[in-house]
């Protein structure tokens, strides 16, 4: 680890935009049934740097898509010939 905190969250709680930073409240659902997400951390961001940071997080969810359309492609030529050799699909890193 490189010493920076780590904060899990699946989803947005809050967003709140003063004196030219959105604060952006992070949450996490926890394992229990019908759970409300608790707040995980809070995203400071400049607001000139939020397109900057929109199109990064855009471009991850359109690799994120295009290998999943590439893993289940893989899946069904799979199912159509079983005979071929298993691959382990692994992570990625996109360095914006």
């Amino acid at each position: 680890m490189n010493g920076t905190p780590t904060v899990f969250a699946d989803g947005v709680i809050d967003v709140h935009v003063a004196n030219g930073a959105a604060r952006i409240t992070l949450g996490a659902v926890t394992g229990q049934k019908d759970a409300k997400a608790e707040p995980s951390g809070t995203l400071v961001v400049p607001v000139m740097q939020l397109p900057a940071l929109a199109k990064v997080l855009a471009e991850v969810t359109r690799q994120v898509e295009q290998r999943a359309r590439e893993a289940m492609a893989q899946q069904q030529q799979k199912a159509a010939a079983p005979a071929e050799a298993d691959q382990v699909a692994g992570a990625f890193r996109f360095n914006g």
